[in-house]
């Protein structure tokens, strides 16, 4: 048998439920979603800011040529030398 302080509770915490959602729904309704927040950068700094980045990308894109350049040289060294000469150019 189900007694009436058990009814009245539930209706009481059902209530207090619909009144959470009630504000939920209101408090998204009127506040509308910030966007991310900005940033205004100056003319002058952006353009400092792009000449780094180019000139970054530049220094790594030589870095690499660079290093497979050496590897290629080394590579061709190593077929055209001599079998009693080593890397170095000393004899063996």
């Amino acid at each position: 048998m189900v007694t009436t302080h058990q009814i009245r509770s539930v209706l009481r915490i059902y209530g207090d439920q619909l009144k959470k959602r009630a504000l939920q729904v209101q408090d998204s309704v009127q506040k509308p979603r910030q966007s991310s927040d900005s940033v205004n950068i100056s003319t002058g700094a952006r353009r400092k800011q792009m000449l780094d980045q180019l000139s970054n990308k530049m220094i790594s894109q030589a870095v690499r040529n660079k290093g497979s350049q050496q590897d290629v040289r080394e590579k061709s060294l190593g077929e055209n030398m001599p079998s009693n000469i080593d890397r170095e150019g000393n004899k063996l």
